[in-house]
């Protein structure tokens, strides 16, 4: 069984990774290497992409994070991999997954309010997300309406993508109940 989880980042992606590697389901602890994928995503360049994965897919049962969960991603994957599962975590509204994002990135990084600057690869790298991947202006990355409406619009689209497609599940973490969507 195979499992790409789609949703954005900071939807509990993490943590469904721990719980499957708590059920023997194995997963890359690092994602150095798929995080080099950025540039080559951007670009479109999503053959390259899928090539990494293939390299790495036998090994693993459960994807999440970088690419995986950027937009339009899924539907190259699902080419690959029309035999997968997907799950969309989300969280319970867009607001809650941007707070969510910003209390993050205010732990990550000292020069919160800089990254308009960036001096370090991982800031530059989080500058590339928030304005190449989600649509951020580049002179305000942090752009609460543009990464809101990235957030609504790459959930809407992927329950649309997948709605005849009977391989999604749409899990929110905060939702008890939602576990069991993962039993079956």
């Amino acid at each position: 069984m195979k499992i790409f989880c789609i949703g954005f980042n900071k939807t509990g992606t993490t943590s469904l990774q721990n719980l499957f590697n708590k059920e023997n389901l194995t997963s890359p602890q690092e994602y150095y290497e798929f995080e080099q994928l950025l540039d080559h995503y951007i670009c479109g360049e999503y053959s390259i992409c899928i090539d990494l994965i293939k390299k790495t897919y036998n090994s693993y049962n459960f994807f999440q994070d970088i690419p995986f969960s950027f937009p339009y991603f899924y539907k190259e994957l699902y080419k690959e991999y029309p035999d997968a599962y997907y799950i969309l975590s989300v969280r319970n509204n867009s607001e809650e997954w941007y707070s969510s994002l910003m209390r993050y990135y205010k732990l990550k990084f000292k020069n919160f309010n800089t990254l308009l600057f960036p001096t370090t690869p991982n800031e530059h790298y989080i500058y590339k997300v928030l304005t190449k991947v989600w649509g951020a202006p580049l002179n305000d990355p942090y752009n609460k309406i543009k990464l809101m409406d990235s957030y609504n619009n790459h959930n809407k689209e992927v329950k649309n993508f997948f709605q005849s497609k009977g391989k999604l599940i749409e899990v929110n973490l905060s939702t008890p109940t939602d576990f069991n969507k993962l039993q079956n």
